[in-house]
């Protein structure tokens, strides 16, 4: 039986060469290969014509491809196997991709998300993005974490809250942390730095008190200033709970970031909590940015009896830090 050239191939199929010999590889063809040449019978092409799926339905001048105007529509179908373990030309991987990007945006305009952020963690734009929020507040700034070190540890946004303190901006600034002696406090040094940190003296010496403690004396030193002007103020809550997310909302937008106990298995350091994954900026406007504003409220109001809030003084008053 006459045996057909690949360019032949690649004209009855309508495809390029390049593409045959990929389908060949596959054995989305039926072929063999004698030495570097794929010889492809008159039959076998005929076969891969008649395959259930084509437009037809019999031997025609294009491959067996699913219906038209569908999502796989120039997706080859291989002899004898269902269609999912087809393979997709570059052309429909480009349109499926650009299919994908407009549900996600879609997705997001309607749910008010304005921007996805990489995740904290060695990411200098979007550090860049949060501190630029930061510095075009006014009115109030919400703050939720765990110890927020960014803003209370002489780094990263530090300087810009000094800054609104000192010129006595507009702003009011209200910030939620876990209590540095809390359950939750011990239970994330157990399970960032290991389960010697469960005793007492050895929890006080870990680097998440301490820098805790250095936190508090910054947050005294920025209240000090806010107290000085008119226009700006600091107030600080630590409570007793798992804090669920990363928050920086202000009046125009929101960034949020999920915490979690999970960190890929190949990391030797950092946070299991924070830092790591992606974190999104949210519309004012959404419903989203309401449901996480009720949940800062929820726990900052105090009215939960499981959920211990103390005050700046209490927990100054506990680590022994003077306010």
């Amino acid at each position: 039986m006459a045996s057909l050239k690949v360019r032949d191939v690649a004209a009855r199929l309508n495809v390029t060469e390049k593409t045959v010999y990929k389908w060949l590889t596959q054995g989305l063809i039926p072929a063999t290969k004698l030495g570097r040449t794929w010889v492809v019978t008159e039959a076998a092409l005929e076969t891969v014509l008649a395959t259930p799926g084509s437009e037809s339905g019999t031997s025609s001048s294009t491959p067996s491809y699913s219906q038209p105007g569908s999502r796989d529509a120039r997706i080859p179908r291989r002899v004898g196997q269902p269609s999912e373990d087809s393979v997709v030309s570059p052309e429909t991987q480009e349109l499926d991709t650009l299919n994908r990007i407009g549900a996600i945006a879609e997705g997001a305009i309607r749910t008010g998300i304005e921007d996805v952020l990489l995740p904290r963690s060695g990411s200098f734009e979007t550090k860049r993005a949060i501190g630029q929020a930061l510095e075009e507040a006014r009115g109030e700034v919400l703050l939720h974490g765990i110890g927020l070190r960014e803003f209370f540890g002489d780094i990263d946004y530090t300087p810009v809250l000094r800054r609104m303190m000192i010129e006595d901006r507009d702003i009011s600034v209200r910030a939620l942390l876990v209590h540095p002696l809390s359950d939750f406090a011990r239970a994330r040094a157990v399970a960032e730095i290991g389960e010697q940190f469960v005793d007492e003296s050895s929890f006080r010496a870990g680097p998440l008190f301490s820098d805790s403690w250095r936190s508090l004396n910054v947050i005294s030193s920025l209240r000090r200033t806010a107290h000085e002007g008119k226009n700006s103020s600091l107030d600080v809550r630590f409570a007793d709970h798992w804090p669920s997310v990363y928050l920086l909302m202000t009046e125009s937008c929101c960034f949020v970031e999920t915490y979690h106990f999970g960190k890929p298995d190949s990391d030797l350091d950092g946070s299991s909590i924070d830092g790591l994954v992606p974190i999104l900026k949210l519309s004012s406007e959404s419903h989203y940015y309401r449901v996480l504003r009720n949940h800062f409220e929820y726990v900052w109001g105090g009215s939960n009896p499981y959920i211990s809030v103390q005050t700046l003084e209490q927990v100054a008053d506990t680590v022994k830090v003077n306010i």
